[in-house]
């Protein structure tokens, strides 16, 4: 195909640095006239959708196959060739979140109704739903078990009848003194009748949608914490902080992956082994991904692997934790 004419004038037009051949050495912008035909902009198009495809595919396999290869390409310079790891991130984590919600969406149209359990009626009654708390498959799940019957009657009778926080404090208030609520307890059923009197029946819906939207978020705080903890057992002086932060995303890019390959698996048959073979890979995955990254023994990459998975957990835990509190206590 004809290549498009080069502009006589030697300036270049995006930003004005001076063009000894064809490409901007500045910005790297084409000096060609500003007129181009349609078919040089369909092989422009052509050459960035083959040139991203096959960018992608190299970087998908390295990443799949090769533990800490990509992250120790990265440290080298070695960049053009593949995908950039935010961008990786933002593409894989974006197909996880919205395949995961799917899939569960889905699986809760499909899930027949079951049997109510004692711990279902303790956590209806907790959430103050008396059409559930009062039914006959409760009162059944609960008859070899009186101290939960006794325990969800009386939280029912706190809490089930509340849909506004007025009415909440009147029915305190004429309760003796050894019967009310108090303390944390006090605080936390309050909150729920104003929450329940602000979105009526659907509060749960709200909490979880809040949630979900919030969800991404908290796991993109968790990799800067990941890369943390990385820094703490590695030599500083040889390794910084951004290195880390490469290999975290890479990781977490593979774990979204495999992740959601395991989800998916689990709700087309059914079962839990498909998702415990995924955290085991993962595990695997990120033993070897330190060991050929930080080019340490097995014996060690093992070691810190264990720490990191521990600090890992600790960490989402607690953030999660942090999390729900917030919402809960600034809920819109």
């Amino acid at each position: 195909m004809k290549t498009q004419p080069l502009r006589q004038d030697k300036h270049c037009l995006n930003c004005g640095t001076d063009v000894p051949e064809r490409y901007c050495t500045h910005c790297g912008q084409e000096n060609t006239v500003q007129h181009e035909t349609f078919g040089h902009l369909f092989k422009h198009f052509v050459a960035d959708i083959f040139h991203y495809d096959s960018q992608f595919l190299v970087t998908l396999k390295n990443l799949l196959f090769r533990p800490g290869f990509l992250s120790r390409e990265y440290m080298a310079g070695k960049r053009v060739r593949y995908v950039n790891p935010i961008k990786l991130y933002v593409f894989v984590s974006f197909v996880f979140f919205f395949g995961v919600f799917a899939i569960h969406s889905g699986h809760e149209e499909t899930e027949g109704e079951e049997p109510v359990t004692a711990e279902q009626a303790m956590q209806a009654a907790f959430r103050g739903d008396t059409a559930i708390a009062g039914n006959e498959d409760l009162k059944k799940a609960l008859a070899e078990d009186t101290s939960k019957l006794e325990k969800i009657q009386k939280v029912t009778s706190q809490f089930g009848g509340y849909t506004s926080v007025k009415s909440f404090d009147s029915a305190q208030a004429a309760l003796p003194d050894s019967e009310r609520l108090h303390g944390p307890s006090r605080l936390l059923f309050r909150r729920m009748a104003e929450i329940r009197h602000k979105y009526g029946n659907n509060y749960q819906e709200a909490l979880v949608e809040v949630f979900k939207h919030n969800l991404p978020k908290l796991m993109f705080l968790l990799l800067p914490l990941f890369a943390l903890f990385m820094k703490w057992i590695y030599d500083k002086k040889k390794w910084l902080y951004a290195d880390h932060a490469i290999f975290a995303i890479h990781l977490h890019s593979f774990a979204f992956m495999v992740l959601l390959l395991g989800f998916l698996l689990e709700a087309i048959f059914h079962n839990d082994v498909f998702l415990s073979i995924v955290y085991w890979m993962i595990f695997i995955y990120l033993v070897l991904a330190l060991s050929n990254n930080y080019k340490q023994s097995f014996r060690k990459s093992l070691a810190k692997g264990i720490f990191l998975l521990v600090a890992y957990a600790i960490a989402a835990g607690l953030v999660f934790l942090g999390s729900l509190v917030l919402i809960f206590s600034i809920f819109l």
